[in-house]
């Protein structure tokens, strides 16, 4: 049995998802990024699966979803980075709850996400050391590849992008972790991407990985390739990454 809790860590809402009669235990904590236009409880089939390994699972509703729903910009993908750079922003704040409650068990602290959320994971690979283990489930690793194929799209479509976008969100460089791929550093990095993502295109993801696998920091990074799969995750993909987890955050 697991039991849901809801709450405000400063002014980011929350789920923490963790096994029945666990709240003060120190357990190993993961934290889980929801995708595009989604919110924190779309993501509680996968909570549920992690915290039955004796995890505490932690979802934020990231920027201008969920509980901070807005408007989307007219930009094309400005609200889509921005909410990326909250998830960046606010990712210290909730792990420093966690810590300063001594509820983090020997340290091990698991990140993951769908999509968008997935994308925010390999970002903060590139600026945090502490991270234990990583998945990256339908999203590019790419982000200035990515980046640079939304706008192209919209002006092939003639929809209206500032000339200094690419400026505007120049962040993005730092943390892409395709530029910066050294930064994995050894540790358990699990890759899933769908054959026909018609939303993040799987060769990004794949390809990265064909660049990387044989270098001596990727020792512990795996991709699996959902053939004919598209932008979807199903119950044994949320297996895998509840078993991925349990193994190396034991």
């Amino acid at each position: 049995m697991t039991k849901i809790y809801q709450q405000m860590i400063q002014d980011v809402p929350i789920l923490e998802v963790i096994p029945e009669d666990a709240f003060h235990k120190q357990l190993p904590l993961v934290i889980f990024y929801h995708g595009w236009r989604s919110s924190k409880e779309l993501v509680l089939t996968q909570a549920r699966k992690l915290a039955q390994k004796n995890i505490r699972v932690v979802l934020p509703d990231a920027m201008n979803h969920g509980q901070r729903l807005a408007d989307v910009s007219s930009i094309p993908s400005f609200t889509f980075w921005n909410s990326i750079q909250g998830n960046l922003t606010e990712y210290s704040l909730i792990r420093d709850y966690y810590s300063n409650k001594d509820l983090i068990k020997d340290n091990k602290i698991g990140v993951g996400g769908y999509s968008m959320g997935a994308m925010t994971t390999g970002a903060l690979l590139t600026a945090h050391p502490e991270i234990t283990a990583a998945t990256i489930i339908m999203g590019t690793p790419d982000l200035s590849t990515y980046a640079r194929l939304v706008r192209r799209d919209a002006k092939r479509r003639g929809i209206y992008v500032p000339d200094d976008l690419e400026q505007l969100t120049s962040w993005i460089n730092t943390y892409d972790l395709s530029q910066h791929p050294e930064k994995i550093a050894h540790r358990p990095l699990l890759f899933w991407h769908g054959t026909d993502d018609y939303r993040i295109p799987y060769r990004q993801s794949k390809d990265f990985f064909d660049r990387i696998h044989n270098e001596s920091y990727a020792d512990q990074v795996a991709f699996i390739t959902g053939y004919k799969a598209g932008h979807l995750v199903e119950p044994r993909l949320m297996d895998k990454v509840a078993n991925f987890f349990e193994y190396y955050l034991e």
